[in-house]
């Protein structure tokens, strides 16, 4: 993570995020298994908003906005079995 502040360091710090030597880029303290960074991650972006920050999440997945329209394959849609047309009987 980066920050660009004084305060957004300052954020970034209260949850738990450590600076690297050169105090530009952040990292999760050890130890903290994956359920705890996605907790760490969500408050530190939820505070930044409440403090009229920008933040930016990018948790390296595609979304559906990723994948190109081409490469996304399109349902059959489902065509009842056709009958054959009923006769109508003249009395």
């Amino acid at each position: 993570m980066t920050a660009a502040t004084t305060t957004a360091r300052s954020l970034l710090e209260q949850h738990g995020f450590a600076p690297t030597p050169d105090s530009v880029l952040y990292h999760p303290r050890n130890g903290l298994d994956k359920r705890g960074l996605l907790g760490g991650v969500a408050a530190a972006e939820a505070h930044s908003y409440a403090n009229g920050l920008s933040a930016h999440v990018s948790l390296g997945i595609p979304t559906p906005a990723d994948i190109p329209a081409h490469a996304r394959r399109r349902s059959a849609a489902a065509v009842p079995p056709s009958k054959p047309p009923a006769q109508r009987r003249l009395l």
